[in-house]
């Protein structure tokens, strides 16, 4: 037995291996132990495993997706342009990409985001594999962000080789062409694939954490997010075939084989070692309907009766995610060496300050009260003399997320006055405070409430079934991702505005728009109750 595993795992793994995961038994005794079984408390081992998956996944979107480096452009041949593109997006234009096509290829994530991952939290609440859930779609998911990204790396290199083999000239323009078009192909395939990965493990990590741990669980999910970023971020700044001696392997391909090393092992990790109970009941008779149109009636269905709290979190993320989105945009700006410098040194101090508060800050906030639910701090100074020495305000999860938009407006206000590229640097790192809670807070208060509403129904299936984690986890990103298509034309009006105005700092203002926005999530966040 794993060390890693309580008794109830283990028998739970020697259940499945040996009957197909059916276990003899009364039934209601069987609802009674898988009820007990989430009350008990899971150690920090467990937690890792169940979360890794999500660092995997993060290298993913940090090497490939994220901003690219100046390095990965020397690798790729292409000159400091005028705009810094994502990383994939410096690849295409490289090939031969027009810029004024690249925004094609930038709606390909949020419009995956909006339509495919609920789509696919929806079939995989309906899933009865005997693998369960989730895993399915897991390990499908990363099947297809690892081809996806091996097959855009060497697509140049694969299409020549076609071309060359029916005696065309792999010179040509129609041959260029054609690398573009595969090329734009797979990058629409990797961010499609994303969805049912990054859905899956989200619900896999919800379903497979007791209800007072759900906050324990999103602060490492989290963690892993930030050591995710860390790992892409020094892999895009070093000369990995230099390094790694991969002879003949351009910069960017080497990247996206560290990614999908990084999703293979994370998630070979999770899905052997966490085991998912089996769903006995089957889908009820309006989830068993098929069709996409029943499939969007089920995710309006869910919105309307899923609690009013994730209601609320998917409300707040709206906002939250235009937020970020229209900090994020940094628009057509002039980049010298020196702003390049800065602008690595500012990357890196927002990936470690985000790490350090997701870090620390769950330590001292917790989602629930009472004795059961203490934070670490309270552990540790639970002695009666010391509880009279040390009194701090008891930091509820909603509170800290409150506190954390209000922070992240008043540092948007402050480009009024900083007018250097320290002071600058400064603004993007406070911004990781931020960043870090919308990574944690969300998943926590949305974990907590799906794992009530299971149990409150005795535990028989029915109720999840009804309103599934995956149709839950994929209407939140429905409201983190849909946002980010709108922020990109309020942006681009903004951007006009200030030049018709005569302003050259038409990111600063997108910035300040950014902190308005954080001052509306601030109020609808003062609202959540703890």
């Amino acid at each position: 037995m794993s060390p890693l595993m309580n008794a109830s795992e283990a028998e739970q793994r020697a259940n499945l291996l040996g009957n197909d995961g059916i276990q003899d038994g009364n039934d209601e005794d069987q609802r009674e132990a898988n009820v007990n079984d989430r009350e008990a408390s899971v150690g920090v081992g467990y937690l890792l495993i169940l979360t890794c998956g999500v660092a995997g996944l993060q290298v993913v979107w940090a090497v490939v997706l994220s901003n690219g480096s100046v390095s990965v452009l020397a690798r790729l041949q292409v000159h400091v342009r005028s705009t810094l593109l994502p990383c994939h997006q410096q690849f295409l234009v490289s090939l031969g990409l027009s810029k004024s096509l690249t925004a094609l290829v930038w709606i390909a994530a949020p419009l995956a985001g909006t339509v495919i991952q609920p789509l696919a939290g929806v079939l995989s609440d309906r899933s009865r594999s005997r693998w369960g859930r989730r895993r399915p779609f897991i390990v499908i998911g990363a099947l297809g962000v690892i081809l996806s990204m091996l097959l855009l790396s060497w697509v140049e290199a694969v299409v020549h080789g076609v071309v060359k083999g029916f005696g065309g000239d792999p010179a040509s323009s129609t041959t260029r062409s054609l690398v573009v078009v595969i090329a734009a192909i797979w990058v629409y395939a990797l961010n499609i694939s994303i969805q049912p990965l990054q859905g899956g493990l989200r619900a896999f990590i919800v379903e497979n954490c007791p209800e007072h741990q759900q906050s324990q669980a999103s602060a490492w999910a989290s963690r892993m997010v930030g050591f995710g970023n860390l790992v892409g971020y020094f892999s895009g700044f070093s000369d990995l075939p230099k390094r790694f001696s991969l002879t003949g392997m351009t910069q960017f391909q080497a990247l996206c084989l560290i990614a999908s090393l990084s999703v293979i092992i994370t998630i070979a990790i999770s899905c052997f070692w966490i085991v998912e109970e089996r769903p006995r009941q089957p889908p009820s008779a309006s989830l068993q309907r098929a069709g996409l149109l029943e499939i969007f009636r089920d995710l309006i269905r869910t919105y309307r009766e899923m609690p009013v709290k994730i209601q609320k979190v998917c409300q707040i993320q709206f906002y939250k995610a235009r937020m970020k989105a229209q900090a994020s945009y940094m628009g057509p700006q002039p980049l010298t060496e020196e702003a390049l410098r800065y602008g690595t040194s500012a990357n890196l101090l927002f990936a470690i300050v985000a790490l350090l508060t997701n870090i620390g800050l769950p330590l001292l906030a917790q989602a629930s009260k009472g004795k059961d639910h203490e934070t670490w701090l309270e552990k540790r100074f639970s002695s009666p003399l010391l509880s009279r020495l040390i009194h701090y305000p008891r930091l509820g999860i909603a509170r800290t997320w409150t506190y954390a938009h209000i922070l992240y407006a008043l540092t948007m206000f402050t480009t009024f006055l900083v007018n250097s590229q320290a002071g600058a640097t400064a603004v993007i790192g406070v911004a990781g405070l931020s960043w870090a809670l919308m990574l944690w807070a969300p998943f926590a208060i949305m974990g907590a409430e799906i794992v009530r509403r299971q149990q409150s129904v005795g535990d028989d299936g029915e109720r999840l079934t009804e309103i599934g984690a995956g149709a839950i986890v994929g209407i939140h990103n429905i409201a983190t991702s849909l946002p980010q298509i709108f922020a990109a034309v309020i942006c681009s009006g903004i951007f006009w505005l200030a030049q018709t105005m005569g302003s050259e700092n038409g990111t600063a203002w997108v910035l300040r728009a950014g902190g308005c926005a954080g001052l509306g999530a601030a109020y609808l966040t003062s609202k959540l109750k703890d």
